[in-house]
């Protein structure tokens, strides 16, 4: 029996896409650990620009911790280059159909290049989001729940591939 994973956070990735697409400076996303996790390591590696917490009208961390849950979000400050958005791709993976679950050689192939579980190999600049799995399947608690691909392949871990950005 295998446990149930969470939903896919594909609302977010689209999102991102459109509203950098648009040339708009910011938005705000629903709160959620998955969505801040994603977040955070898409700002790790330059393809965004801030990330903050607030309200639905504004970026505000002090209101943010009193909010009730549905009204919590998060605020991502996009980045632009000579006035083209940085991040320009955000695809999801995994898909509810078709779990895309790698071992860590599988995701070394992938980030070198190469093509594995018919997922193709990373590009230049590329960047992968893993959900990394304890050795039973199941996601892992804790902070590191959500690594960046070659983050996960230096610590000796695999797991879902969740979405690629580029």
């Amino acid at each position: 029996m295998s446990a149930r994973l969470p939903t896919l956070p594909h609302r977010l990735c689209a999102h991102l896409v459109n509203t950098s697409q648009s040339s708009l400076a910011s938005t705000s996303l629903p709160y959620s650990n998955s969505s801040l996790a994603i977040t955070s390591v898409l700002l790790r590696h330059g393809l965004i620009s801030n990330l903050t917490l607030g309200t639905p009208t504004h970026p505000s961390p002090t209101e943010f911790h009193t909010l009730p849950e549905p009204s919590k979000r998060i605020w991502v400050g996009l980045k632009y280059r000579n006035g083209t958005p940085v991040l320009k791709k955000l695809n999801l993976v995994s898909k509810p159909s078709q779990r895309r679950i790698v071992s860590n050689k599988e995701l070394g192939a992938i980030l070198a290049g190469k093509r594995a579980l018919n997922v193709a190999g990373a590009g230049l600049g590329e960047v992968f989001v893993v959900r990394v799995l304890d050795k039973d399947g199941r996601s892992v608690k804790g902070m590191d729940t959500f690594m960046e691909g070659w983050e996960a392949w230096r610590a000796g871990l695999g797991g879902e591939l969740v979405c690629r950005a580029g």
